[in-house]
């Protein structure tokens, strides 16, 4: 099984949910999980409730239950028909709960993305201004975790607050279940990287604009570090973290 499959089949492991969302499978993969009696569920998005329009997405879900999994993707299914503001949070709220999030986390992210805000954007700002980002780019490859990184407990999650409690309690809970998670959570930090880069190269003359120049500034001798980690991120993430994990997890083992 790849490093990064392995790592988010934990949180199913450890009973912290029922499903994970995977983007890479291989053919080594499906046989593994079907040893393990996961089921590997392929769903078709017609609206895309993070870039609210209409699209052909396919998303990948490994669950135990699948039953379980299957009923709530039926819902999304059925208020994919009708995209109303209502309903994309609702879809948003469900796809949540299949994953397992808190649903304070759920709730605030829904209401941002369909009010028109970027929750991304507020989880950098909060990365920035806690100096979570600075804390994880000194201890790369290998860094400690700050209490905060744990609220950031899986990719293209967003905790409605670094500081929220019940996020940070399912990030302790899967690292305490298997410590080799937190290089998960090391990469979910850096997976914010790339638009903070891409803020600072166009320079926009806003206040988040100007925070995100002087935090890049403010790195020094780290900036060179922190560029290339964005840059290669962004290139192929998939590539990026599947490197990153066989290479820490190998050093584990040394």
């Amino acid at each position: 099984m790849n490093p990064s499959l392995m790592l988010d089949v934990v949180r199913i492991k450890s009973g912290l949910t029922n499903c994970v969302h995977v983007v890479y499978l291989t053919k080594s993969d499906l046989i593994s999980l079907k040893s393990l009696r996961y089921s590997v569920l392929t769903y078709m998005w017609t609206f895309d409730p993070i870039t609210l329009s209409p699209t052909n997405r396919l998303s990948f879900y490994v669950c135990k239950d699948k039953e379980k999994a299957l009923k709530l993707l039926r819902r999304i299914e059925l208020l994919e028909r009708n995209p109303t503001k209502k309903n994309v949070k609702r879809i948003i709220k469900i796809e949540g709960k299949l994953l397992g999030y808190p649903k304070c986390c759920v709730d605030r992210f829904s209401n941002l993305k369909v009010e028109g805000g970027s929750p991304e954007k507020e989880i950098i700002r909060e990365c920035v201004e806690s100096g979570l980002f600075l804390e994880i780019l000194k201890g790369y490859p290998n860094p400690e975790l700050p209490e905060e990184a744990y609220s950031i407990f899986t990719t293209n999650f967003y905790p409605c607050g670094i500081d929220c409690g019940r996020a940070r309690k399912i990030g302790k809970s899967i690292v305490e279940y298997d410590e080799r998670y937190g290089y998960k959570i090391v990469l979910s930090v850096l997976n914010l990287l790339p638009p903070v880069f891409e803020i600072y190269r166009l320079k926009p003359k806003t206040e988040f604009g100007r925070l995100i120049h002087d935090f890049v500034e403010s790195l020094k001798d780290l900036k060179p570090k922190a560029y290339q980690i964005a840059k290669k991120m962004a290139e192929n993430p998939l590539k990026f973290e599947v490197d990153y994990l066989k290479a820490v997890l190998s050093d584990m083992h040394d």
